[in-house]
This record gives structure tokens, C-alpha cells and sequence, in this order.
């Protein structure tokens, strides 16, 4: 699987192995922290919770289901609303320094995936090879994991290169 780069705004596209476009995440504009897809039938949103975009609600058919948010360490906390309405977390860590990439772990510290990042600069952009670990199975909760960690990835990415 991967996440591919549409365009130098951040929008994505998730793609299968067989190079599949699945969705595509899209931003409003040029600067945004508001992005949209549909997946599954749902109408999902991420929009910034406060001023300073370190908080991010995600909104799935007009309903707040979950949060993406930055903790102390600079490592991004996805959380989840599921069925039962309890909340599943998820941690995503940047690793490495020069050879930087993204491993998403869940509650008990479980690696899911790992998300190996590959600028273009034709679109000023990254694109991502997604790893998954030997006892995941690519289905609709993963590719939704995909779409809140590709958004995460790519505004970790913009934060390291504004300095």
C-alpha cells in the first residue's frame, strides 16, 4: 500500500497494492489544516480544534468521532471513538533523524505499520510506502488509520521544515 501525493496542498490519495486509488484526502486550500474524504460512505473530516493547530477533531458524518493531537514528546496521539463508544488510541512516532519515518503503534505499544516517507519535488511534496507488520490484514480500519496518519505525517513533515 501506499499513500501518494496528489498535489504540493497535501491532498493524497491511499492506494491498494495492486495501485488502486482507494480515496483521496483532499485540504481546503493552499495553508489549511482542514481536510476531506469519503470512505466507506462516510463523509470524513479533519478540521483544527484550537488556534494553534496542535489539536484536530476528526469528524465522520457529521459526528465528532475522535482527535488527532501532539503530546510534549512531539509524537501524535490519534484517538478513536469506536462502537461501544470507548476510545481506542493510537501513537504515532516519528522515528530516525536523516532517514526520518513514522511507526504507528496502538495501546499496547503493538506496531501497526510504519510509514517510509519519499519527497518529490515536483510537487513539493511526500509521498509514503506503507509496511504493514506480518500479522495485519490491509481492511477498512487500517485504511482509515492510513488517512489520520498520512494527515499526520504530512503536518509533522510542514512543522520540521518550517523550523
Amino acid at each position: 500500500m501506499k499513500i501518494e501525493s496528489t498535489s504540493s496542498t497535501g491532498n493524497f490519495e491511499i492506494k491498494n497494492n495492486d495501485n488502486n486509488r482507494l480515496l483521496e484526502l483532499i485540504y481546503s486550500n493552499w495553508f489549511s489544516s482542514n481536510a476531506k474524504t469519503v470512505f466507506n460512505s462516510n463523509n470524513i473530516e479533519i478540521k483544527p480544534k484550537n488556534i494553534w493547530a496542535s489539536k484536530f477533531d476528526i469528524i465522520t458524518n457529521g459526528s465528532d468521532k475522535g482527535d488527532i493531537s501532539f503530546n510534549w514528546k512531539g509524537n501524535i496521539i490519534i484517538r478513536l471513538e469506536n462502537k461501544n463508544k470507548t476510545d481506542n488510541q493510537f501513537l504515532l512516532k516519528a522515528i530516525g533523524l536523516w532517514k526520518l519515518g513514522f511507526e504507528l503503534l496502538d495501546q499496547k505499544e503493538n506496531k501497526i505499520l510504519f510509514l517510509k516517507p519519499n519527497f518529490k519535488w515536483t510537487k513539493f511534496s511526500y509521498d509514503y510506502e506503507v509496511l504493514l507488520e506480518d500479522n495485519i490484514v490491509p481492511n477498512n480500519e487500517i485504511i482509515e488509520l492510513l488517512i489520520y496518519s498520512g494527515f499526520s505525517a504530512n503536518l509533522y513533515m510542514t512543522r520540521m521544515m518550517a523550523g
